[in-house]
């Protein structure tokens, strides 16, 4: 196996510093990932102490969890390089096959505090992906096309909203009421720009809230929504704009923990990003569409039905945020988590 060029050892350690510098990340540990048409090469460089007494070949390739376009990386060939000089070892290995999506799944090596795994992803002599991998950032999918990233992204905004039931109680408190088309629209368009903005400013490092904040007040946010629908004296259209506009930012902080535990490709943040808010609007599309016409069919049968499913499905919504705010709360207090 040929020799790991100075120049990407170098480069691996300046990344790392930039990636990890607000958490004071000084040891690093690298894979290269060299992509062809044919074959896949991945060689890791680490600290020579790290092994321990250990044989290095044995204990790297058992910390090496990596899948080429979904499955598990088989090398067919494997070298070992120790550099005194430099202080690290390169353990390099091939598997014949050729792989359009690469997905590292942990750090390699996740029980040594402080390392962060930095992963360059090569096609032919060209960068085309670059990650650094800490336990905030876990894992991470590199070297895929534009395409594939973009759908990736949109299939996860779609299940994170479809699956986190709090935002989904949030988007049905907003539409429970009677308003015309444009007015729901408009609620939503508040709810989608403001989550938006924070999910953005998060994403790329900007901004940022503990969930020790987030996650309370986006129940609390449910509690409220459902209780105007209660006991509003009369519709406030524009209340009810500002209720999804000021929320909105907390859930979009909400959003971005789910970005949090992937990171985005760097190849491709913008797309990934919008991708993503894609997603999150095609699933509150889908919840819209589900909702609102039995809403038009329970008014149509019967004006004072259209009433009591609002009632009724407000009581609920208040009482599931009231119950998730209590219980975020207490495991807060006793826990430090929500």
């Amino acid at each position: 196996m040929s020799r790991i060029p100075q120049r990407i050892v170098w480069g691996l350690a300046c990344y790392a510093l930039a990636a990890g510098a607000a958490a004071h990340t000084l040891q690093v540990t690298g894979v290269v990932v060299h992509a062809d048409d044919h074959t896949t090469s991945v060689s890791v460089i680490a600290h020579l102490p790290l092994p321990g007494g250990a044989d290095p070949a044995t204990f790297i390739a058992e910390r090496v969890h990596i899948l080429l376009d979904g499955k598990l990386f088989q090398p067919t060939s494997v070298a070992l390089q120790n550099d005194p000089g430099n202080g690290t070892l390169t353990w390099t290995a091939r598997q014949d096959r050729h792989a359009d999506s690469i997905a590292m799944l942990a750090p390699v090596f996740p029980d040594r505090a402080g390392d962060t795994t930095v992963v360059l992803v090569y096609r032919g002599e060209r960068l085309v992906d670059r990650m650094a991998l800490t336990p905030a950032h876990p894992s991470a999918t590199v070297g895929e096309s534009l395409l594939a990233v973009v759908l990736r992204f949109i299939s996860m905004g779609i299940m994170h909203i479809l699956s986190g039931p709090d935002h989904v109680l949030f988007v049905l408190g907003l539409v429970l009421t009677r308003g015309t088309a444009r007015q729901l629209f408009g609620l939503v368009t508040a709810f989608t720009l403001s989550h938006s903005i924070t999910l953005t400013l998060t994403a790329l490092g900007v901004a940022s809230l503990s969930p020790n904040i987030v996650e309370p007040i986006i129940a609390f946010s449910i509690v409220v929504v459902g209780l105007e629908n209660l006991f509003r004296l009369k519709s406030d259209y524009l209340l009810r704009v500002g209720l999804a506009f000021c929320f909105g930012f907390f859930h979009g902080f909400g959003f971005a923990g789910a970005l949090g535990e992937v990171g985005l490709p760097a190849q491709a943040i913008g797309w990934s990003l919008a991708s993503f808010n894609i997603g999150v609007e095609i699933g509150q599309a889908a919840i819209l569409m589900l909702v609102l016409p039995l809403l038009a069919l329970a008014q149509r049968h019967r004006a004072q039905m259209r009433e009591m499913v609002t009632r009724y499905a407000s009581v609920g919504i208040a009482a599931a945020g009231a119950f998730w705010f209590i219980e975020r709360v207490i495991s807060i207090r006793f826990t430090g988590n929500p």
